[in-house]
């Protein structure tokens, strides 16, 4: 994600559960074999639960006892809905854009309108195939197919933006929902040049489609602007770019972050001290690298690529 054009395809992937846990173990147990086995692996969602606007991956997978309050889990219930509800923005404003539409530039320098949904296609493409070698053990590059090259992909017709840009929402969604709850306990993605669990691997997915929908650039046909990011996201992007703040802050720099609307922290350990007084989305624009440079204070200090 970035003002640089990426190339999914280029992303260092490899993740891995082993032994690979095989989906539906638990349908060939009966009796209280197979209470006991739900219980432990709880991978399914109850028969006849439907959560309107929830994915089956955010649905609960554990059985509550009467009078129980929240059962922790280690699917990331609340990320997936995040994600999940953005997903549904992103389609809701895709099929809005026409060929005059794609064509236009985005927000992004060198991007257009097209790129930028067709990078959200790959991207939801690469995930998938993380996802899937998680749950097989296998190297995500082997025999995948080498990706469109950005270019050539947002200069389609946006008919054929827009259906390959679902394709690639519902099969990632559908890659969540079959992850087994071993897997999502232990599976592990190289992203980038870190490890990164599957956990962190939906919050950069929601990220990706919250930022990219504001990087569309398309107020005009209904799209959002900054201020009208969910504060669900927000949270969890704060906490995110935050805790990742001092390893991105030159080594003589501590920084003083002063939101106002939420309480002000330090980060980094250098003798000069910069105290970042703006808003949360202000300041969130500025760990993002999406505060234009002639709005960004020239005290404030230049920051390290955000992991």
């Amino acid at each position: 994600m970035g003002s640089v054009r990426p190339r999914t395809c280029d992303l260092a992937v490899w993740s891995w559960a082993w032994p690979p846990p095989q989906l539906g173990d638990d349908r060939r147990l009966d009796g209280r074999r197979a209470v006991a086995h739900r219980e432990l692996v709880a991978t399914e969602t109850r028969p006849g639960t439907r959560e309107p606007g929830i994915p089956p991956s955010a649905r609960e997978t554990h059985a509550m006892p009467v009078g129980s309050g929240y059962v922790p889990s280690p699917i990331p219930h609340d990320l997936l809905a995040g994600a999940f509800t953005g997903h549904r923005r992103l389609l809701a404003l895709a099929s809005a854009v026409e060929d005059q539409v794609t064509a236009r530039p985005s927000l992004l320098s060198g991007w257009t309108v097209g790129h930028v949904l067709s990078h959200l296609a790959q991207d939801a493409d690469t995930h998938i195939r993380l996802f899937e070698s998680a749950a097989t053990g296998r190297d995500p590059g082997a025999g995948s197919d080498s990706c469109v090259d950005l270019d050539v992909a947002a200069a389609r017709p946006a008919r054929l933006i827009r259906d390959d840009l679902a394709r690639a929402i519902a099969a990632l969604e559908r890659a969540w929902d079959r992850t087994h709850v071993d897997v999502w306990r232990t599976g592990i993605a190289h992203h980038g040049r870190a490890p990164t669990s599957l956990t962190d691997l939906v919050f950069a997915r929601w990220r990706e489609v919250e930022v990219h929908l504001v990087d569309l650039g398309l107020i005009d046909r209904g799209g959002p602007g900054w201020a009208d990011l969910p504060a669900t996201y927000v949270d969890a992007e704060w906490a995110w770019s935050t805790a990742r703040l001092s390893e991105r802050l030159p080594p003589e720099v501590t920084v003083l972050l002063a939101p106002g609307d939420r309480p002000s922290r330090a980060f980094g350990d250098g003798p000069r001290m910069v105290t970042v007084r703006a808003s949360t989305l202000e300041t969130l624009r500025w760990l993002l690298g999406r505060l234009p440079t002639a709005a960004t204070p020239t005290e404030w200090p230049p920051l390290a690529p955000s992991g």
